[in-house]
């Protein structure tokens, strides 16, 4: 995250970080279910670096005692709390747990040291999309569809579970080695905002390039802003570009908000494909594609999808349009260099807490093994 005065900083291009803006914080409207039988860090063989963030890194890590691949997100408590960011850590690890879809990256361990936050979730050693992109520069319009119907289902799993994604844009969309989509990072998502409620948010966060304008004018926002985010992203894939770009952050904000969006760049694509990017790109949240009562099914049933089979792709049945290079689990050729020749050690922190801050960074019901909450859910029931 940038400086809590500035009003974004740059994109990041690492897994599983973002290098979003936030001027608030997103209260839980989630329990945690159960505990954790005492996982730590030394049940994990730490292999590479594959990404960094603002709070700390990202790791391949190899269970001990199973020997299964997972990549583990360390966090920095002194950079959480100093960056005003526990209560989005603390939504992320909740949406974790409670939130399962095909399409959104799965959590198997959380637990934590006097220092740090550890979540250890699913490898996906297909890559970011944003890897896919910078290296391929543009998408053909079919590998476009496949991609773009698989979000919009993995966005659909979040909005009817009253989550308001507000992150989606290349570096947070992961493939697995077969090819298909799961969305990962939701530490600037928003619980609570469902349809038939009159409730909405008011929090100015989000990556620059693909916030909606709704959320720029600070006029409150719903679901709806995914949907344009969508639409920047799905421009951005035609075109190796997001539809606003400028190097002066305040200038691009503004431009979102109030500019006509030049749309010459997609002029060649089929009349379908520009018909949804643009109502994707309605700067009126109540006229936009998905922005009504129906939500994603209003635009499951765009044209740029006809002949699709949506119960099939939910299931994941229809034949992937790109499929990324991979020898096996450990394949690390789809993440990028940089991360890949870190040195792979979860250094100790220097920093040391007062007596207050400790306090404050103890995070209750944190800790969280996958086996155990199967177990409860199946036998016992849930919330």
């Amino acid at each position: 995250m940038g400086n809590k005065t500035a009003l974004c900083s740059q994109r990041q291009k690492s897994q599983f970080f973002d290098e979003s803006i936030s001027t608030n914080s997103t209260q839980s409207s989630l329990k945690p279910k159960c505990g954790n039988r005492g996982v730590s860090k030394d049940d994990f063989q730490i292999l590479k670096v594959i990404g960094r963030g603002s709070f700390g890194k990202v790791f391949l890590v190899k269970k001990r005692k199973s020997g299964q691949l997972f990549a583990m997100k360390v966090l920095k408590k002194h950079d959480v709390l100093k960056r005003n960011q526990i209560e989005h850590t603390k939504a992320e690890r909740q949406i974790l747990q409670h939130v399962t879809s095909p399409f959104l990256v799965n959590m198997h361990y959380a637990f934590q040291t006097e220092e740090k936050l550890y979540m250890v979730m699913d490898f996906m050693n297909g890559g970011e999309l944003f890897y896919h992109l910078n290296k391929e520069r543009t998408f053909n319009e079919d590998r476009i569809r496949y991609h773009v119907a698989e979000i919009v289902l993995a966005v659909e799993s979040l909005h009817k579970a009253g989550i308001i994604y507000r992150d989606l844009k290349p570096e947070n969309i992961l493939l697995d080695s077969e090819g298909h989509v799961r969305l990962t990072d939701f530490g600037l998502s928003k619980q609570g905002i469902f349809r038939d409620q009159e409730n909405q948010a008011f929090t100015i966060c989000g990556t620059p390039e693909y916030l909606a304008p709704e959320i720029i004018r600070g006029e409150g926002h719903g679901p709806a802003v995914d949907w344009w985010s969508l639409g920047a992203l799905v421009f951005e894939m035609y075109t190796s570009r997001p539809p606003f770009q400028n190097m002066n952050k305040m200038q691009l904000l503004y431009t979102i908000a109030t500019k006509k969006i030049d749309f010459s760049d997609i002029e060649n694509a089929s009349a379908d494909f520009q018909n949804l990017v643009k109502r994707l790109l309605q700067r009126n949240p109540e006229k936009r594609i998905g922005g009504g009562e129906q939500d994603a099914d209003e635009i499951k049933r765009h044209p740029f999808f006809n002949g699709l089979d949506w119960d099939a792709m939910s299931r994941k049945e229809v034949a992937v349009v790109f499929k990324p290079e991979t020898s096996d689990s450990k394949d690390t050729r789809n993440i990028h260099s940089q991360f890949l020749n870190e040195r792979a050690v979860d250094s100790p922190c220097q920093t040391r807490f007062t007596e207050s801050q400790r306090a404050k960074l103890v995070f209750d019901q944190f800790t969280y093994t996958k086996d155990q909450d199967f177990y409860l859910t199946t036998t016992i029931g849930t919330d």
